[in-house]
């Protein structure tokens, strides 16, 4: 009996360390986002304008991105590449834009498929705005990764 007491509780013991060590190896959900969460918790269900402003923040700082690096790759000098020529510039840029357009689907479409778990229940649009934030985030990040000119990447 005592064996069998010691057993369950190193079981437990060993559960809850590969549990805290698992969560420190994921990253954060795509459905949490700290500036979302303030709303709610200030705001409670009175949380809309709070959340409009948000999104909208978010949203001025991905199209912010998204035109810089437009005007980035419109601008730049094509004859620094190895033969450049003016097509391979409005190549990149027409494929930039289509990437963009693509990306606003993907992202629509990966936070459904995230936050459906949680369709119908109060707090939905929170939880799909901080998938739409998140992914917004990440995508600047993409953004700002991409460079006309290679020496600088």
């Amino acid at each position: 009996m005592t064996r069998f007491f010691y057993f369950n509780v190193f079981c437990m013991m060993l559960s809850a360390f590969v549990n805290s060590s698992y969560a420190e190896l994921n990253p954060d959900s795509i459905v949490k986002n700290n500036e979302i969460l303030a709303c709610t918790e200030k705001y409670g269900e009175n949380d809309s304008e709070c959340l409009a402003s948000v999104s909208k923040r978010a949203e001025k700082s991905l199209n912010m991105a998204y035109q810089d690096k437009l005007k980035e790759i419109s601008a730049y000098d094509y004859s620094q590449w190895w033969m450049g020529e003016k097509k391979q510039r409005e190549e990149m840029k027409e494929a930039f834009i289509r990437s963009q357009e693509l990306w606003l689907k993907y992202r629509q479409d990966y936070c459904k498929t995230a936050s459906a778990g949680a369709e119908g229940i109060d707090g939905y649009g929170a939880i799909a705005l901080s998938c739409q934030i998140n992914m917004g985030l990440r995508r600047i990040e993409e953004i700002r990764m991409v460079h006309p000119d290679l020496s600088d990447g």
